[in-house]
């Protein structure tokens, strides 16, 4: 068993618990969820609207930068530093896990240019969702300052 000066208590009962991987798996899985609903709700927008279907690509876009930038914050968060490293790498895990699944419903695992952009923009989400997790974990107040005030 590790012992812990008490502000790093919670980093260290992820290390000797070993749920870092759980932490990370429910980071990638949350990322994934937002996709799935955010693509839902653009379809049924798609549907019952006049809106052109021009606008997919772009949509698709912003969706992968979104939640690749929840996948990096909340991978940034468990790991609790190293936030731009660890945002590369849940956009990157990201990105990858969307092309397998998007290859998988066209049958095609060609490595176009549309795979590069959505690389990119998975990366530069993923790098943003992990800069602001580390700012926001050491910038947020803790309620032992509400508890002295």
């Amino acid at each position: 068993m590790k012992f812990c000066r008490k502000e790093k208590q919670d980093c260290c009962q992820t290390e000797a618990g070993g749920k870092k991987g759980l932490c990370l798996l429910k980071g990638m899985a949350v990322a994934m969820a937002v996709s799935c609903i955010f693509f839902i709700a653009y379809g049924i927008v798609l549907t019952y609207t006049s809106l052109a279907e021009s606008t997919i690509p772009i949509v698709a876009l912003c969706c992968t930068a979104l939640s690749a930038g929840i996948a990096g914050f909340d991978w940034s968060k468990c790991i609790k530093r190293r936030g731009l490293i660890w945002g590369l790498l849940a956009g990157l895990v990201y990105g990858l896990l969307l092309w397998v699944i998007t290859s998988f419903g066209s049958g095609d695992f060609a490595l176009h240019t549309t795979f590069w952009r959505m690389m990119a923009v998975a990366l530069a989400g993923g790098a943003a969702g992990g800069l602001m997790g580390i700012c926001l974990l050491y910038t947020s107040p803790s309620p032992r300052d509400y508890a002295a005030s």
